[in-house]
């Protein structure tokens, strides 16, 4: 009866041990990333409307580096936000100041985003956009970044109906580390352009 009783709470021994091995091991790995986005537009007297759309890559949970991030396939566009600056029937400007919208990106469901910011415009003169932050606001963490892409133009738009595309990737830096409660900002300064 005592050597049944032995062998009983070793092999009950051996069994916690293990599950709580096991247990601890999939503590070490599940990793969760806390990351909060804003893309405002400052304007003055502009006739324009913004689209702002997030995408992200499937099946990629990985860690990058700035070059690698560009030239991955994104996909599930989905439409953010849309901002119309001005009275469509009217044509005159109501969104003086500033709009914000939060960048819905998620970094436990992918960890490279691309955000699409489309500019497009009615002003006769055409916009000016330039960028208020070139470190975009980034603070919090080191395990992720804000790329601007190197297509990004931010030249003054000045045909009557023009528009232009700014193209931004989030993405982690190692997959491996935590991020809690970190924050980016994305800020657009849009004015009228005169020649």
């Amino acid at each position: 009866m005592k050597r049944k009783f032995k062998l009983f709470a070793t092999v009950t021994s051996l069994c916690l041990s293990v599950a709580l091995m096991a247990f601890g091991v999939y503590a070490a790995t599940s990793v969760s990333y806390s990351v909060n986005g804003t893309v405002s537009y400052n304007m003055t007297d502009v006739l324009v409307t913004i689209t702002t759309t997030t995408e992200y890559v499937t099946d990629e949970h990985k860690g990058f580096s700035e070059g690698d991030v560009t030239e991955l396939s994104y996909a599930n566009s989905q439409q953010v936000d849309t901002y119309t600056s001005y009275n469509t029937g009217t044509n005159l400007p109501e969104g003086n100041g500033t709009h914000s919208t939060d960048a819905d990106i998620d970094l436990n469901t992918s960890s490279a985003w691309k955000i699409t910011i489309q500019v497009a415009t009615i002003n006769p003169n055409g916009v000016e956009v330039a960028i208020d932050d070139g470190s975009f606001g980034l603070g919090g963490s080191e395990n992720f970044a804000v790329l601007a892409d190197s297509s990004n133009s931010y030249e003054t738009l000045v045909s009557k109906g023009g528009n232009a595309k700014f193209v931004y990737y989030v993405y982690l830096k190692d997959a491996t580390v935590a991020i809690a409660n970190a924050n980016f900002s994305i800020s657009l300064d849009i004015t009228q352009y005169s020649a």
